[in-house]
C-alpha cells in the first residue's frame, strides 16, 4: 500500500519509538518527525483546494511554520471564546477536535525546536512517546472534521497571515 508523506511521517515516529535502539538521536528523530508529519498533513488538505494541480509543488513552498503557528494560537484564543453553551453538540464536537488539533500543532513544533535544538539535556523517550501520541490524535480527529467549514477556515488561515 501506498501512503503519502504525512502518514510515512508518523509511522517513522511511532517506528523510532518501537525500535530496540532507542537512542537519544531517535528520540529526537521521533518527536521532529511526529511534528513534520502533522505540518505536512494540514499543508496537503490545503493544497487539495486548489483546483490548478500543476500549481501545487509551488503553492506547497508558501507555507510557513511560524504563520502557522500563529494561526493556530488566533484560533485557539478565538474558539476558547466561544462559550460550549452557544453551540450544539455537533458544532461542539468540530470545535474540540479543531482545538485538539490547533494546539497539537503549537505543541509539536515546541517539541521539534526543544528536539532539535536544545541539545543541553536528554530527552526522555516517555516524553518523546506524549508528543507521537499527540500526534497520532490530531490525524484521528483531523479526519473526522478535515471537511468541515471551520476546518477549511483554519487551512485558509495557515496559509495567509492574519491582517486584522
Amino acid at each position: 500500500m501506498v501512503t503519502s508523506l504525512p502518514e510515512q511521517l508518523i509511522a517513522r515516529a511511532e517506528s523510532l519509538l518501537r525500535n530496540s535502539e532507542v537512542n537519544e538521536a531517535n528520540v529526537r528523530r521521533a518527536v521532529s518527525s511526529a511534528y513534520y508529519a502533522l505540518f505536512h498533513l494540514l499543508i496537503r488538505d490545503a493544497i487539495a483546494n486548489w483546483r490548478h494541480a500543476d500549481h501545487h509543488s509551488r503553492l506547497v513552498r508558501t507555507f510557513d511554520h511560524n504563520v502557522m503557528k500563529n494561526a493556530s494560537i488566533t484560533l485557539l484564543k478565538e474558539l476558547g471564546r466561544t462559550s460550549a453553551q452557544e453551540t450544539g453538540d455537533d458544532v461542539q464536537s468540530v470545535r474540540s477536535n479543531l482545538l485538539l488539533v490547533a494546539q497539537s500543532f503549537v505543541d509539536l513544533q515546541q517539541a521539534r525546536h526543544k528536539a532539535d535544538y536544545n541539545i543541553a539535556g536528554p530527552f526522555a523517550p516517555i516524553d518523546a512517546a506524549v508528543e507521537v501520541a499527540q500526534a497520532r490524535l490530531a490525524f484521528t480527529k483531523w479526519a473526522e472534521i478535515s471537511q468541515e467549514p471551520a476546518a477549511q477556515g483554519y487551512l485558509y488561515s495557515l496559509l495567509f497571515k492574519d491582517r486584522s
